[in-house]
Parts: structure tokens; sequence; C-alpha cells
């Protein structure tokens, strides 16, 4: 299984007052991403909240994604529209030969994407699976 949950908040830029026009531009440029894409499976969803835009993706699908619809390829894409953006990516690939039984997080900060060691749910089995008999 390829299971993926995910958020980011959407800026502009670094910097703590942003441009309301380079704003809009930028929430309008991932608004057509989002829509080109045409999410097959889970979620992907990008909404303004209290004013503020932030982007959710989620799924358990069969396999990973090796096409445009891979959640960490979105990530990289969300910093490359709008570099202030951060938030985190949680994936786990059980076909993985490596790391089957754990989780990476990927890390969205200014406009870049890290994958980092999942310190609380991993590793997999036995903390959320028991081992198979």
């Amino acid at each position: 299984m390829y299971e993926y949950h995910g958020w980011a908040t959407i800026r502009e830029s670094t910097s703590f007052e942003e441009d309301e026009y380079q704003y809009g531009l930028v929430i309008q440029h991932l608004r057509e991403y989002v829509y080109e894409l045409n999410w097959p499976t889970g979620v992907l969803d990008l909404r303004a909240v209290n004013g503020d835009f932030q982007l959710w993706i989620a799924g358990l699908d069969n396999h990973k994604h090796v096409s445009k619809y891979d959640p960490i390829k979105v990530f990289r894409k969300v910093g490359e529209i709008a570099p202030g953006s951060y938030g985190i990516l949680y994936v786990r690939d059980s076909d993985d030969s490596e790391s089957f039984n754990q989780f990476k997080v990927y890390t969205l900060i200014r406009g870049k994407v890290m994958e980092n060691d999942d310190p609380f749910l991993s590793p997999f089995i036995p903390n959320i699976e028991d081992e198979k008999p």
C-alpha cells in the first residue's frame, strides 16, 4: 500500500507582509495546477481558511504513482509556485524494500522539500500493526 497524508499553508513569500496581488496570482496558479492534475484517488484540495489558503492531500493507493500523481511531486510543485509555503507530508510505501516498515516525513520549508525519518509512527510493525504469525 502507498499511504500519504499532508498539508501545506500557502505563502507567496517568506515575508510577514505579503503582496496581496502577488498572492492572488500564486493562488490562481495553484488552482490551475490542481485542476489540471484531476487527482484520480484520495484527496487533493486547495481552499481558503480564515483568509489564508491551505492545500490538503491524502490517500491510500495500492501502489506508488510514478507519474504526476506522486504527492511528493505535488509538494515540490507547491514550493516552486509559492516559495514561502510550509507544511508536512507523511508517506509510507509498503512496496519499498528498504523503508516498507516506516513512514517518511517530507517537510516543505521556504519552498524546499526535504525527506526526514518519522519519530512517531515508525516502525509501522510493531507500533501500528502486529507482526504476521
